[in-house]
């Protein structure tokens, strides 16, 4: 934070700043042009992100998202649960734990800058990363769900 840098891209179109009707008016556009729809329980959007695998492949991850907001429906991050379509109990290949370590590097390629550190988190293992004002946390869930959080550390200390 020191460095004064603000990042305000957090997911997609939406930005820290951007208000709740803001957060609506956007993802609306978004499924109108078909990248996002409703995800399950008209709780979260839901976006189909398609991460590096083996062979030059990918593989699909159904990204459920919501903005993070304060008492002013003001943007300041994002709430992201994250699975690989292809989860089954049974394939431990599609499992949160390695879905953890592929978005360890997908938010490395995407915003490079500081390494993530392991850290504790409930009695779970985590990651998190922050360069500037923004800081990424990846944790399990469960055995199929992965959590991201991308916040700007800013409102943490109530700075502008």
């Amino acid at each position: 934070m020191k460095s004064g840098v603000v990042y305000k891209e957090l997911f997609l179109t939406l930005e820290v700043g951007d208000t709740k009707k803001d957060f609506y008016d956007k993802c609306w556009d978004l499924n109108k042009e078909g990248l996002v729809s409703q995800g399950p329980g008209n709780k979260y959007a839901k976006y189909s992100l398609d991460l590096p695998a083996k062979n030059d492949s990918t593989e699909n991850v159904v990204v459920l998202f919501y903005g993070i907001f304060d008492k002013n429906e003001v943007m300041y991050g994002m709430d992201m649960k994250m699975s690989y379509s292809s989860w089954s109990p049974w394939n431990e290949d599609y499992h949160s734990d390695r879905l953890m370590n592929e978005l360890q590097k997908y938010y490395m390629t995407k915003y490079g800058k500081n390494e993530f550190i392991t850290i504790e988190l409930d009695n779970r293992v985590a990651y998190a990363k922050i360069d500037g004002n923004r800081q990424v946390l990846i944790f399990p869930l469960n055995k199929k769900d992965v959590s991201v959080k991308i916040t700007d550390t800013r409102k943490r200390y109530d700075i502008n």
